[in-house]
């Protein structure tokens, strides 16, 4: 908490006094009690000037109590800088702490330190912070995790940081009940009060039990959050927010007793996607029983020197895994190269492209003239596919980060009557598509199809492939298929 300045001015008040060793008319001081009320001048002005050196040290004192706080949550980012940054709960400390601790540090150097923080980089935004957050209770939805064992610093039983403090559930609340995810702020909400002590720096018991209370009456918990209302009062009878709020909760109180209210809103997530993601292959046994691993090298000439590993994972439609098909040396390179260039990838059509929600994550296109090792996957994915890269689009690099995610999708297109689809690639419908996986993700990230039952896992240098359209040109509804959000770790 950043301790209130008291600022003094120390200056030469020559504009509003005489010189003080002369008198009006010019003649020299002599008395012995105008000399004594000199002293006290100068005797005033030290004490102002300890007064001003002591703010100041306090000042420092606080900057580097908060420098070496952060430097110990730097170090233990910087120890494994990977599994740090690809950790949910991390990178929600990680873009708060830039965004709110050091927005405060820069607001307090500015005043009157001399000096001023310099920063070349641009730094995240609150909505940064609520993408964080989101992405978040994303995660707690598809994997059905906790908001306690979250803040305990675990994810599926693994031990992946330290115990979040009660202002930080509280934060992660509030930004949850701004996005109107109220279900999971009121988790963290509690998590908060369950921590909260005397010594919680911050955050008052109040403005808890505040925030809770709101963010279950929005869930239609009116009981509950009234409670907490009352609790607010008997803390503090004069609190504003808790007395405005009291009445409305008792009138809805006898409305939900006399009305009842709506049902839930269901989940928007497609069937079985949610399950696919935790690992839940709803292949049958007798399916599974027809699925085959072989070498390819009857397809060209370059395979029978060197066949391709390929794994069956479901027949009809057909849907394969070849594995070892890239080179970390290789990926390094693509990686390299796509870096400089990721946005945040859109949805929809040429025409109408968006940034949207069901889509987190950044990507790039590379074509073959950009690098060697993009002419060579070209290459390698045309011996793989037996079909013309010509026509193929160019390379499309995507990176997930913590919480990124493709809800379910086609990736063929279905255009107006009369229309061509895809106009601007002028290259017809997405007859089939090839993803590599240039990463390992530690948990989760999976490619599902919902109408299959079937869930792949990323492996470092595999890559899949699948035909979107039938031998007839038709597009195959079969084919939907999703991202799921990376739990930990980073997927390219």
């Amino acid at each position: 908490m950043v301790p209130k300045l008291f600022y003094l001015t120390i200056g030469w008040w020559m504009c509003c006094y005489y010189h003080p060793w002369m008198n009006v008319q010019g003649e020299y001081f002599s008395s012995t009690e105008q000399m004594r009320q000199l002293l006290k001048l100068e005797q005033s002005l030290i004490t102002s000037l300890d007064r001003y050196i002591k703010l100041h040290e306090q000042k420092i004192e606080f900057l580097q109590r908060q420098r070496n706080l952060l430097e110990n949550e730097l170090k233990k980012g910087l120890k494994d800088d990977v599994e740090y940054a690809s950790n949910p709960v991390s990178a929600f400390l990680l873009v708060n702490r830039l965004v709110t601790e050091w927005n405060r540090i820069r607001t307090f150097m500015d005043m009157d330190v001399g000096a001023k923080l310099q920063n070349n980089t641009v730094m995240p935004t609150d909505e940064d912070v609520l993408g964080v957050v989101e992405g978040l209770a994303r995660l707690q939805d598809i994997y059905e995790l906790n908001a306690r064992e979250m803040a305990s610093g675990k994810l599926l039983d693994r031990k992946i940081g330290r115990q979040l403090k009660t202002s930080e559930c509280y934060e992660i609340g509030n930004k949850l009940t701004a996005a109107k995810n109220y279900r999971h702020a009121v988790n963290w909400l509690r998590e908060s009060l369950r921590l909260w002590t005397t010594d919680s720096p911050g955050i008052s018991k109040v403005e808890v039990m505040n925030a809770l209370s709101y963010a279950l009456s929005q869930q239609g918990e009116y009981e509950e959050a009234l409670e907490f209302t009352q609790k607010v009062l008997k803390l503090q009878p004069d609190n504003q927010r808790a007395l405005s709020s009291k009445e409305p909760l008792e009138k809805w109180i006898v409305y939900k007793k006399e009305h009842g209210l709506p049902p839930p809103v269901p989940e928007t997530y497609a069937k079985n996607y949610p399950s696919l993601c935790r690992g839940d292959n709803q292949q049958s046994a007798k399916d599974l029983a027809k699925l085959r691993c072989r070498y390819e090298h009857n397809r060209t000439p370059f395979l029978r020197i060197s066949p391709l590993k390929l794994e069956e994972v479901n027949l009809d439609p057909v849907i394969v895994v070849y594995h070892e098909m890239i080179s970390n040396k290789e990926i390094d390179a693509l990686i390299n190269i796509a870096k400089p260039l990721l946005h945040r990838s859109m949805v929809g059509d040429d025409q109408k492209r968006t940034v949207s929600k069901t889509r987190t994550s950044s990507n790039a296109w590379l074509d073959d003239a950009m690098h060697p090792v993009v002419r060579s996957i070209s290459k390698r994915t045309e011996d793989m596919t037996d079909l013309a890269m010509s026509a193929a689009e160019q390379l499309q690099v995507g990176n997930y980060g913590v919480g990124g995610h493709y809800l379910p999708h086609y990736d063929y297109g279905v255009p107006e009557d009369g229309k061509e689809v895809y106009p601007a690639i002028g290259k017809g419908n997405r007859i089939a598509t090839v993803m590599y996986y240039l990463s390992d993700v530690a948990i989760g990230g999976a490619t599902v199809f919902p109408h299959l039952g079937v869930g792949i896992f990323p492996k470092k240098g595999s890559a899949i492939f699948w035909y979107n359209l039938h031998a007839n040109g038709t597009v195959d509804t079969r084919t939907l298929h999703g991202a799921c959000p990376v739990l930990l770790g980073s997927k390219w």
